[in-house]
């Protein structure tokens, strides 16, 4: 058997083997060309925030905001002796809508973990967490309580624009 190097010397290729593999090599070369520049100018889209979506991220923010704005004009001592379903049938507006709140929250919570990004979901459980604390331990310091609030609140939408970048919040 002859080597390699022997069988594309001048004397043993066929006449036709250096015009095809110069045109081969043509055709590869465009190819690849012409897929190289179809692959930078269609970057992978980020993703697009859908209605949906951005309607349940505001329906989040605007129920964590109520139980948290329910939270100040609450009586502190109510907290303490009463349950979930008692609250959801109390007489006190306030108590009333924390329990609603937090109902509401969880099933909004829900619902992302079908849909969310992970870091968004986090940050919605992180945020839901914080409030279900407050509701059911209560609060002595309300500034403390406001700052770990607007902290959620703060982490939950950074969350969202991360990972849905403002160029893409169309709806």
């Amino acid at each position: 058997m002859e080597s390699l190097s022997d069988l594309f010397t001048a004397g043993t290729a066929p006449w036709w083997a250096a015009p095809v593999a110069l045109v081969v090599g043509v055709v590869l070369g465009v190819l690849a060309t012409r897929a190289g520049r179809r692959s930078a100018r269609q970057p992978t889209p980020a993703p697009a925030l859908r209605a949906t979506d951005r309607a349940l991220h505001v329906r989040f923010l605007h129920t964590a905001d109520t139980v948290h704005n329910h939270l100040f004009e609450l009586d502190r001592a109510a907290l303490a002796d009463v349950e979930l379903d008692e609250a959801l049938h109390s007489d006190d507006p306030h108590l009333r809508a924390i329990a609603r709140g937090i109902v509401d929250l969880d099933a909004i919570v829900n619902e992302m973990r079908l849909t969310a990004p992970d870091q968004v979901l986090a940050a919605a459980e992180s945020a839901f967490g914080f409030l279900t604390a407050a509701s059911s331990d209560g609060t002595d310091d309300l500034d403390v309580f406001r700052d770990g609030y607007v902290t959620e609140k703060r982490r939950f939408v950074d969350a969202v624009r991360a990972a849905y970048p403002p160029a893409t919040l169309r709806s």
